[in-house]
């Protein structure tokens, strides 16, 4: 999740030395030297001295870049001239933003800037500017990896911002801070910022950024085993996200597979559907897909077969069209389940087959040989020789792809098929997959799931 900024404090800049500050940004030199040349052209030398030491820095800072030394020694000792008269927080704003645009681009010259305009703000004796300099810097520093400094200049910003009397720079500072925290492995440290970020930010603008650090401490707390913690975060995510689809259908994803560990299939269904009736008021084909995938499992559970048909057609139809593999794999293999408890135990074979089809990461093979397995295994209960044996063979191929012997050498029980019996495995495996494949065209198929 992206930091949210701490703006500086300053007036409007000319619409060329935003336009170079981008540049620099973009790590385009000569575009940015360019913006500054039609900065400087604008800008009277008698008058506007703050914009016009601005750009003449700018430049002096892109001529470096390039290694024009010359050219930039000129035009910083220039906009030094330029700046004698110049009010410390209008400088130090400026800095600020050459400091920004280098962040932005990874170079290592941000962090003499951001200096510079840290110490021209505590010149200028204004708390506010002091604070929106160390959160800015601090945010950078977040960004950049370099925790340290960022936890460092993150508390600085929210300790000045509390002295200055200004909430919104000290919920934006801690909200920064928590995330660093978060990221750090200190999740309660974390907690207590977001606590007062909360309270402080007045007018609402960091709901949903505090909404998605609660989901991510809601995780936390579920890989810790503390499931009542998590809840609890998560619902507090759930009343701050009304405003954002995204951070809402997450929180709602995550409560839905919350209420599946503790076997809630009441409250798993209706969070389900939530999320699935958000998804479609959204027109987001890929979060309904995963929600009728959820509800479709949801209803396996609860040994509703035919809504959990019905749930995992319609996600692999969806997934399938929008080359979500994994995914369709996925409802597959969970047709596959349906089909076993049904009694179809072809058709079983044939949604696990197409399930290796789709599937392409270890773990999804994994998941499809351990399916396969299932299916053996219920066949050969039922006496169903001619569906267990392709299932096991399957199930042994895809070990023998993973490189595990030693389950390849159990499965294959070391005899081989005769060859009539390799041609009469390709005939039920067509059949299988003709069966897999009114998955994604139910209208190719009379039989009904």
């Amino acid at each position: 999740m992206s930091l949210p900024p701490i703006a500086a404090l300053h007036p409007d800049r000319p619409d060329e030395l935003a336009a170079g500050a981008a540049a620099l940004r973009d790590g385009r030199v000569a575009d940015a030297i360019a913006a500054y040349d039609r900065a400087l052209e604008r800008l009277s030398a008698d008058g506007q001295p703050e914009q016009r030491g601005t750009a003449l820095l700018a430049r002096g800072l892109a001529y470096q870049l390039l290694g024009d030394t010359v050219r930039a020694s000129a035009d910083v000792l220039s906009a030094l001239n330029v700046w004698a008269l110049v009010r410390p927080d209008w400088a130090s704003s400026a800095m600020s933003d050459l400091a920004e645009a280098l962040s932005g681009a990874g170079h290592a010259a941000a962090d003499a800037y951001w200096q510079a305009a840290l110490r021209l703000a505590e010149r200028s004796g204004a708390v506010a500017l002091q604070a929106a300099v160390s959160g800015e810097w601090g945010r950078h520093a977040a960004r950049a990896g370099d925790a340290v400094t960022a936890v460092a200049l993150l508390e600085k910003a929210a300790e000045l911002g509390r002295r200055a009397g200004d909430d919104a720079i000290v919920a934006k500072a801690l909200v920064n801070l928590a995330r660093v925290e978060l990221d750090s492995g200190r999740g309660g440290h974390a907690m207590r910022n977001i606590g007062e970020a909360l309270a402080r930010d007045q007018r609402g603008e960091l709901r949903a950024v505090i909404a998605g650090l609660l989901i991510d401490v809601a995780a936390g707390a579920f890989h810790a085993g503390d499931t009542a913690h998590a809840e609890l975060c998560l619902e507090q995510a759930l009343s701050l996200s009304a405003t954002d689809r995204q951070i809402r259908e997450r929180t709602l994803a995550a409560l839905g597979g919350l209420a599946r560990s503790r076997n809630d299939i009441a409250a798993a269904a209706r969070y389900g559907e939530e999320l699935l009736d958000s998804a479609r008021r959204a027109g987001d084909l890929t979060v309904a897909a995963e929600a009728l995938h959820d509800l479709g499992r949801i209803a396996l559970l609860g040994g509703e077969l035919d809504e959990a048909a019905r749930r995992l057609t319609e996600s692999v139809v969806i997934a399938r069209s929008l080359s979500l593999d994994s995914l369709a794999a996925s409802g597959s293999r969970a047709l596959a389940e349906v089909s076993i408890q049904r009694g179809a135990l072809l058709r079983a074979l044939g949604y696990a087959e197409q399930a290796v089809i789709l599937s392409m990461a270890q773990d999804d093979l994994e998941a499809c040989a351990a399916t396969l397995l299932l299916v053996s295994a219920e066949a050969a209960r039922a006496g169903f020789e001619d569906v267990a044996r392709p299932a096991n063979d399957g199930a042994a191929e895809i070990y023998r792809l993973l490189e595990r012997d030693d389950l390849v050498q159990v499965l294959s029980g070391g005899s081989a098929l005769p060859a009539e019996g390799a041609a009469a495995r390709t005939d039920r495996l067509e059949a299988g997959l003709e069966a897999a494949r009114s998955v994604v065209n139910p209208a190719a198929s009379s039989d009904r799931l």
